[in-house]
């Protein structure tokens, strides 16, 4: 086969897959977190295409069903909700696919005696754990009190404050807690 004729093949291929495996990345699915940019599409209903920022409940308003609370939800998880809310007296058999479109940044800061304490970024696909996030931060400092770490969750505009005895937790007396947007971890020192 003639070389120049490989080369513009495998260029022109290369040309016509590329923009498609761009457009693809550019959407993720996962976790849906507070203020994210998502894509709803219900198929054969272009008019219920819905695109926007989820409101600071946490929910997207959509035609024919209005608010649908999405926030904490997988991708497919939230499908399957808005399917169930549209196949309740408007659709037939809806096929709906979510996707997010762009990510607001999703953190928890990890305070008092930690090896480096800071702010931390949540992953985008999976929870991050309260063990997790002090191993993050480095671990507990020799002085640091393991018992009495207080996590702190922001949920509907108040806080909510909990007392963790970490060493519970690594010895398997106590559960991991999964952490959220906006948590506030401290590890007071230990008084001795």
């Amino acid at each position: 086969m003639n070389t120049k004729f490989t080369t513009a093949l495998i260029a022109l291929l290369v040309g016509l897959i590329a923009p498609t495996a761009r457009a693809q990345g550019a959407r993720s699915s996962g976790v849906i977190g507070r203020m994210d940019n998502v894509e709803i599409r219900v198929f054969r209903e272009d008019e219920l295409t819905t695109r926007g920022q989820l409101s600071g409940d946490g929910t997207i308003s959509m035609p024919l069903i209005g608010p649908v609370r999405i926030e904490g939800l997988t991708t497919d998880q939230a499908a399957a909700a808005i399917t169930r809310k549209l196949a309740d007296g408007y659709l037939v058999k809806p096929e709906v696919s979510v996707s997010i479109e762009a990510r607001i940044r999703r953190t928890i800061t990890v305070l008092g005696q930690a090896q480096r304490p800071g702010v931390f970024e949540l992953p985008a696909h999976r929870q991050l754990s309260l063990v997790e996030a002090i191993g993050m931060a480095g671990g507990v400092t020799r002085i640091g009190n393991p018992k009495k770490i207080s996590l702190k969750h922001q949920a509907n505009g108040g806080n909510s404050v909990e007392i963790v005895n970490l060493s519970d937790i690594t010895t398997g007396k106590g559960l991991d807690i999964p952490l959220r947007d906006g948590d506030v971890i401290t590890i007071p020192e230990s008084l001795f």
